[in-house]
């Protein structure tokens, strides 16, 4: 009974700042997630040099620990995910023209296809 005394008797301007806390908080919290530079994205195993047409996005995937190979993850404009040889012609040709940009840090893909 004494915890509801509690919470009927705070003032409003106590009411205020405990509201406005709760939303900081839960603002921060949710910004904590977003922040993350790099998500490591499952990797590619093999690749292929076939050209894809109408790429929506392309990332990078730089050697590391567990996943040694060099590639480009590409996405189609329907959302198809393809694991490309770095040395395919066609992508060295877009991303030098600038038709093409694939930024290092990777964001979750799942069922990466090799064409």
């Amino acid at each position: 009974m004494q915890h509801l005394k509690m919470w009927t008797t705070l003032s409003a301007s106590r009411w205020i700042c405990l509201l406005t806390l709760t939303v900081v908080m839960l603002v921060s919290a949710s910004q904590v997630d977003s922040s993350s530079p790099i998500i490591r994205l499952p990797c590619c195993l093999n690749v292929s040099s076939r050209k894809i047409e109408r790429v929506k996005t392309c990332y990078e995937q730089k050697p590391r620990e567990g996943c040694q190979r060099h590639a480009f993850l590409v996405v189609t404009r329907k959302n198809k995910q393809w694991c490309i040889n770095p040395d395919a012609a066609w992508l060295k040709d877009k991303i030098e023209k600038g038709k093409l940009s694939c930024p290092p840090d990777l964001t979750p893909l799942s069922g990466v296809n090799v064409a």
